[in-house]
């Protein structure tokens, strides 16, 4: 049975997964003649890749752009393909209609070949027209689609014009809609027979040790008359290697003119030739199939997939085999750098500082995810749910509208190990018949024409109240996902008692309320209670994890966003600090109770406390460790110690380690112990530090002088876990201060104008503190109000963004650029909140930026300089 669905929980929560099934993969290999042949995928490419039979031309780069299709096309602006339209301050608040143009030749087409233009996303309606002839409509802001065009490719040697008119009017709930062609465009060339895709199913038999491996692939014909290919393939690890048994014994099929086929192949692999997916150690390996004629191979498509079983039971989630309870964040794409068009550089880095919080599952957003995301979940091993970009009580729920988003973002991503399940819909009136058939239908749908081998679900906020579970449309969910922002413990019991053969994933949730200061978006947030929700929800043992909404802060010009048009849900900013609240968040959510360092005799103990049984978050860890060092005043390591850590299971007592003195222990020159305990991947998912000697003496780096005020600017030091920022007059008196632990400045006011004061900083720990050395600065009426916050100053391709957190009253910003040496550059006010975008300057160039504030006639002092060198 495919879909994977148990009715009883696994008996023994430490038992241990069939040694032989994680071992290596064995030196026995495949038959060469056909592994041999297989086109080989990148080693280093991305997941799904087609090696050999396709010519593809990049669309890519700098296209023509307007918002008014009237406009002389000499007056259309330049704009990047990939990007979004809204990164730019000109267009930075546009919704609606634009338009974009570009020319290309036309490649050699070969008989029988077929030309195809194909767009990986554009947000979120898009109109394409190619020399004249417009070639359709796609809606839906995140999946791809594509037309045939070899009919309409110019022959003469004339370039092609190629227009897209994209419209951002749909806004997913309260993120920003991000506009334009936000992914690749092709020009693609195939031979008329080709393998349109592959949808691998890997279910290991965990009593046996063995596990069966079939990949559906679809087979198109675009050509004229009938033809009939022969598709094989072969199973690998990721390298190219075969795997044994792995021959994907071939097929031959027959496909219509203008039509498909699918066929099935199938390989079992025996005990002991392949290792498990999981969060903690997630082996993935390759499938490749390909058309053969005359026994070679011709066309042919490589995807990853792992091994892993899923199972759903009414008390629970199993993870091949062994309970697990989860712990995650809701991600929203975009920032005002990038725009959606994100480097895999800030995915992957936000994703690494999930992991290090130990983030093992999530919903992580309710739209579709790009596939680079998906690949980087599949290799560092985090469970995630797939959702299509249908939300709230006024979204259409004709299944018509949706269904054509869902089957491109199935058959797009059904190969992703990380994809355990997908979701049809979030925060609909689920509750009505309208919203109850809409469901119904959907779930119904993908189990039946889509993917049977994964739970489905839809994500509801209209459960509470109901009278029973015929009336809200989670009675036809593989299990409950719910978003919850108060009242945790009691209204998922409530829940419970309508479904109690369902366990419960908390999709979202967070305690910190809807109302959006520009406090709530500074690294000195905390919240109000987020990190005590896992341990309220653990005596729920129906509650298979949570995910927080959200890991960062998002633009959005939603009711009761702040006036910077950010939400400030996240654990980083905006701007990409990590907030105080991420270290709650980390600490709530690590794989083990309690992690500490203490001193001992000739040395250090540290102590490990694992979770208690069942406790939400918990899993079994294997191949753990804990990391030492000391390090000293600097931030240099000057002694360090790796120990491995024995199996540990929930419920498992405390353990101790010895850390020996003369280079453990307190080492000489240090100031702070650190002990880090390192996942199988190497990601530090909890953290301890003792503190052995006081910090560093800081340096103040710059002040800012305003109105019965001072800021001081100044940069982190090792050991240190608070700084203080004092200032006193320099007649003497009382000392003002003000305490930050992440920020790199503090404010102190109620200073009196005109009066010369002295500022410093001082560094704290639980050892001592050092302070730097006064500067002297003096606060003046006439200096404006304290500014806004300078957050970064991010190089971008042919200039730079810089950005600022700003408070409800500024109603204008100015901003000063000068080059290294104080020239005057350029100079320019703008209502945007938050960001300017400073384009066409010399790549490699050296520039200084400052932002001062203006209100009516007023305006504030200006901020520290911020400096960089351009892109």
């Amino acid at each position: 049975m495919r879909r994977l669905l148990r009715a009883a929980l696994a008996a023994a929560l430490c038992g241990a997964i069939t040694a032989t099934t994680l071992s290596a993969a064995a030196d026995e290999r495949a038959p060469a003649n056909v592994a041999a042949v297989m086109p080989a995928a990148d080693a280093g490419g991305p997941g799904h890749q087609i090696p050999a039979g396709q010519r593809t031309t990049d669309l890519g780069g700098t296209w023509r752009f307007t918002t008014d299709p009237a406009a002389d096309p000499a007056d259309w602006d330049a704009m990047p393909v990939p990007g979004n339209w809204d990164q730019h301050d000109a267009y930075a608040e546009h919704q609606g209609d634009a338009w974009y143009r570009r020319t290309f030749g036309t490649p050699r087409l070969g008989s029988g070949e077929v030309a195809r233009l194909r767009f990986e996303a554009v947000n979120y309606t898009a109109t394409v027209t190619l020399n004249g002839r417009e070639l359709g409509t796609h809606v839906g802001g995140y999946t791809p689609f594509e037309y045939e065009v070899g009919d309409l490719l110019k022959r003469d040697g004339t370039p092609n014009t190629l227009t897209v008119r994209a419209n951002n009017d749909y806004a997913v709930g309260a993120t920003w809609p991000w506009g334009g062609i936000s992914r690749p465009v092709t020009l693609t060339v195939d031979p008329a027979v080709r393998i349109e895709r592959q949808h691998v199913v890997a279910e290991p038999d965990l009593d046996a040790g063995t596990a069966a491996v079939t990949t559906e692939v679809t087979v198109s014909n675009a050509g004229g008359t009938e033809r009939t290919v022969r598709v094989d393939g072969a199973l690998t690890d990721t390298r190219g290697r075969p795997l044994p048994a792995g021959v994907l014994r071939g097929r031959d099929v027959t496909v219509p003119a203008g039509g498909t086929r699918t066929v099935e192949l199938a390989a079992r692999l025996p005990r002991g030739s392949y290792g498990l997916w999981s969060t903690d150690d997630p082996r993935l390996y390759r499938a490749t199939v390909a058309l053969r004629q005359q026994g070679r191979a011709g066309y042919a498509v490589s995807d990853r997939f792992g091994i892993r079983r899923i199972d759903i039971v009414p008390d629970g989630l199993l993870l091949n085999g062994e309970r697990v309870r989860t712990a995650g964040f809701n991600r929203v794409p975009g920032d005002r750098v990038h725009g959606a068009t994100e480097p895999m550089s800030v995915v992957r880095a936000e994703i690494d500082r999930m992991k290090e919080a130990g983030a093992t599952m999530t919903r992580i957003h309710h739209v579709p995810q790009s596939p680079e995301l998906l690949d980087y979940l599949d290799e560092v091993g985090m469970l995630n749910i797939g959702e299509i970009s249908v939300w709230g009580k006024d979204a259409s729920l004709d299944p018509e509208r949706w269904r054509p988003e869902l089957r491109e973002m199935v058959r797009r991503d059904a190969n992703h190990a990380s994809v355990m399940a997908w979701s049809v819909a979030n925060e609909i009136a689920g509750n009505t018949e309208t919203g109850r058939h809409f469901v119904r239908s959907m779930i119904d749908y993908t189990r039946a024409e889509l993917d049977d081998s994964r739970p489905l679900t839809y994500v509801s906020n209209t459960f509470s109240g109901i009278e029973g579970p015929e009336d809200e449309a989670l009675q036809y969910a593989d299990f409950l996902a719910v978003n919850l922002y108060g009242g945790f413990t009691d209204r998922v019991r409530a829940l419970r008692e309508h479904f109690p053969d369902k366990p419960v994933f908390v999709s979202e949730f967070s305690a910190d309320g809807y109302t959006f200061t520009p406090d709530r978006e500074s690294v000195e947030f905390v919240s109000r209670s987020d990190g005590a929700v896992p341990a309220q929800l653990s005596a729920l043992p129906w509650v298979i994890g949570v995910s927080r909404w959200t890991f960062d802060d998002y633009r959005s010009r939603y009711s009761g966003t702040s006036p910077n048009q950010l939400r400030g849900w996240g654990v980083q900013t905006d701007w990409g600090g990590l907030k105080r609240n991420y270290d709650q968040m980390r600490a709530a959510y690590a794989p083990v109770a309690g992690l500490d360092v203490a001193a001992a005799d000739g040395g250090s103990e540290i102590t490990v406390t694992p979770r208690a049984a069942g406790e939400l978050p918990s899993h079994i860890l294997r191949g753990y460790r804990l990391r030492w060092k000391a390090l000293a005043a600097d931030g240099s390591t000057v002694a360090r110690r790796s120990i491995p850590l024995p199996r540990v299971c929930p419920g498992d007592g405390a353990l101790t380690r010895p850390v020996a003195g003369d280079g453990g222990g307190a080492a000489a020159g240090a100031v702070t112990e650190h002990v880090g305990l390192l996942d199988p991947q190497g990601y530090e998912v909890a953290v301890a530090d003792r503190d052995l000697a006081a910090p560093a003496a800081p340096e103040v780096t710059q002040t800012v002088a305003a109105a019965g005020a001072v800021r001081a600017g100044f940069a982190h030091v090792a050991g240190a876990d608070s700084y203080r920022v004092e200032a006193q007059a320099v007649t003497g008196g009382a000392v003002r201060s003000a305490v930050v632990h992440k920020d790199d400045h503090g404010d102190v006011t109620g200073l009196a104008d005109g009066t010369a004061h002295r500022v410093r900083v001082v560094a704290v720990s639980g050892a001592g503190e050092t302070a730097s050395e006064w500067t002297e600065v003096t606060p003046r009426a006439g200096a404006g109000a304290l500014p806004p916050d300078a957050q970064s100053l991010e190089p971008v391709a042919g200039g730079t963004v810089f950005q600022w957190r700003g408070v409800a009253a500024d109603e204008a910003y100015e901003l000063e650029v000068t080059d290294a040496a104080g020239e005057p550059v350029r100079s320019w006010t703008t209502r945007l909140r938050g960001f300017s975008r400073i384009e066409d300057l010399a790549a490699g160039t050296d520039i200084r930026v400052r932002v001062r504030s203006v209100r009516g006639d007023a305006t504030s002092a200006w901020s520290e300089w911020t400096e960089v060198s351009t892109g």
